[in-house]
């Protein structure tokens, strides 16, 4: 029979009937299925239902029986199942099918396989479409060569990732914009006026408001795996220099200092926008540790072929925040923390930057951040700043 894509042909009812007893007749791996709330499937090599965990069935309102021997886009309700010569994953629109891939990459291969699906369904059905996450595997049922296939919706998580992007895009031009004519403004203002406290205040706020939605970006995509990393050569002085200037006019360092001490003068590869977003988490979280008068020092250290830069302020942090600080969402604020600050510092620095996050905290010595980078992050790099 022809296929626009995998092999059409199922097993006979008698044949169908044989396998399916197989399974049954292993009542532990019903068990271990049904202990996932994920739809579990177990498959025969022309991809057609042998047994479904309780969590499908339960899902889809019926018993075993009714799904035995279809094809899981079949039993998902896909609205181009019945194209095809011979069903699901036959017809044209199973050329990009996810699932279809999956479980055919894995028949072939032996080997597990996970691929994205976007399942628009039947028009009698409700939601229009789905997105599924498929894994596939190969095993061995008393001598069957079977798959077993899991089915995780995320639907929710693909259309929160698209409003997200959607948000930010928009959210972005508007904060620029203003932040354009700010600083156009105060190209066409006379200069005492152009120096004056609230309008220097305008502008500074401008600058920490593309800053801040930049960096909530940043965090967004970098935990969902999408950041791109933009390596480029930069001075170690100048890079200090200014994310000194950057965060002394934050909001958090009212009267607060923030010095440079022990600055090894060198030139490393690396992405400078994810550098600054660590040390200026570091810092933030320093100056307001820190009390009115207090100073926060910023330097950074030759070590091997590494680079240390670190972040100290005098006070110590008590146990019980030492042993969260780099967990997501637990802040030292309370109610008013986001939690995000300290996570971000290790998730950039580690997986993003190829650094490691480490901090101390103990009496008399203070509260240290550093991060340990190498001098070269792999990349196309371009030349910025000078020593």
């Amino acid at each position: 029979m022809d296929t626009y894509y995998a092999p059409a042909g199922r097993d006979s009812p008698e044949e169908l009937q044989r396998r399916t007893a197989v399974v049954g007749n292993a009542p532990l791996l019903q068990s271990i299925m049904d202990a996932f709330s994920a739809p579990v499937l177990i498959l025969n090599q022309h991809r057609q239902v042998l047994a479904a965990n309780r969590g499908l069935l339960e899902m889809l309102g019926v018993e075993a029986a009714a799904v035995v021997g279809k094809r899981p886009g079949e039993i998902a309700g896909c609205a181009y199942w019945k194209d095809g010569p011979d069903g699901c994953g036959t017809t044209r629109h199973c050329l990009t099918c996810g699932a279809v891939d999956a479980i055919w990459t894995s028949q072939r291969s032996g080997a597990r396989a996970t691929r994205e699906c976007r399942i628009t369904l039947d028009a009698t059905l409700e939601g229009g479409a789905m997105d599924l996450r498929v894994t596939a595997a190969a095993i061995d049922v008393g001598g069957e060569k079977l798959t077993v296939c899991t089915l995780e919706d995320i639907s929710q998580q693909k259309r929160l990732a698209v409003l997200s992007r959607v948000f930010f895009h928009d959210v972005l031009n508007t904060a620029g914009g203003i932040h354009g004519y700010a600083h156009l403004l105060g190209d066409m203002v006379a200069a005492d006026v152009r120096q004056s406290k609230e309008f220097l205040r305008l502008e500074k706020l401008t600058d920490q408001l593309v800053n801040e939605i930049e960096s909530q970006r940043d965090l967004v995509q970098a935990e969902s795996g999408d950041l791109e990393v933009d390596p480029e050569t930069v001075g170690t002085r100048a890079l200090l220099s200014d994310v000194q200037a950057l965060y002394s006019a934050h909001a958090v360092a009212a009267d607060r200092k923030i010095r440079l001490e022990e600055v090894w003068h060198g030139r490393i590869i690396t992405d400078v926008r994810l550098l600054v977003r660590v040390l200026g988490n570091m810092l933030k979280n320093a100056l307001e540790a820190t009390a009115p008068g207090g100073t926060v020092t910023l330097g950074c250290a030759e070590e091997d072929r590494k680079v240390v830069f670190r972040v100290h302020n005098d006070a110590v942090m008590p146990e019980e925040i030492r042993l969260q600080v780099f967990h997501r969402s637990f802040s030292t604020k309370a109610k008013s923390g986001r939690g995000v600050g300290t996570y971000s510092m290790r998730l950039l620095g580690e997986r993003y930057l190829g650094g490691r996050v480490e901090f101390t905290s103990r009496v008399p010595d203070g509260t240290t951040f550093t991060i340990r980078l190498p001098k070269v992050l792999l990349g196309g790099p371009t030349s910025k700043g000078g020593e």
